[in-house]
């Protein structure tokens, strides 16, 4: 009986010390968002449009007309957001959007997300995504859609 004792003794204080010093540790796998002050605002929010400039960009075509679809990038909140620009005014609601796209965790937003200014509607040229924080080690594209075709941008 004591040998039972002694043994029970040992595995018990064993697992005590294994679950002290390991059970704290998740070992699950996790993948979490990134979450930035900027991430999901309009371009226009703090003023970040203002130091807007163009890092990539491409032209789509399609039904005879064009579409530049930009990766904007702000040099004052160092963000990124896409812009898509029809040659000609929109046919049909919902004609045209954009995306914009985060590599490091995949974060997207589209024209018609909070912080855009809504796809490209009959009568319009223009649509912008709201943005994502894009500092390095982060690049985001750009990924514009038209009637058929798409186009999308290098990283950046």
């Amino acid at each position: 009986m004591n040998v039972f004792r002694r043994v029970f003794t040992c595995i018990s204080m064993t697992l005590a010390a294994f679950f002290v010093l390991f059970g704290s540790l998740d070992f699950t796998d996790k993948v979490y968002a990134e979450t930035h002050v900027y991430d999901g605002k309009s371009p226009y929010y703090n003023s970040c449009a203002a130091s807007a400039v163009t890092k990539k960009s491409v032209k789509i075509y399609a039904n005879g007309a064009t579409a530049d679809l930009e990766l904007k990038f702000s040099t004052k909140c160092k963000t990124a957001w896409a812009k898509i620009t029809l040659s000609r005014p929109a046919k049909a609601d919902g004609e045209a959007t954009a995306l914009v796209v985060r590599n490091t965790d995949n974060k997207q937003y589209s024209c018609s997300s909070s912080g855009g200014n809504g796809e490209i509607n009959k009568g319009q040229t223009s649509c912008y995504t709201p943005m994502v924080y894009d500092l390095d080690p982060r690049k985001a594209k750009a990924v514009g859609f038209w009637p058929y075709t798409a186009g999308e941008t290098d990283w950046y």
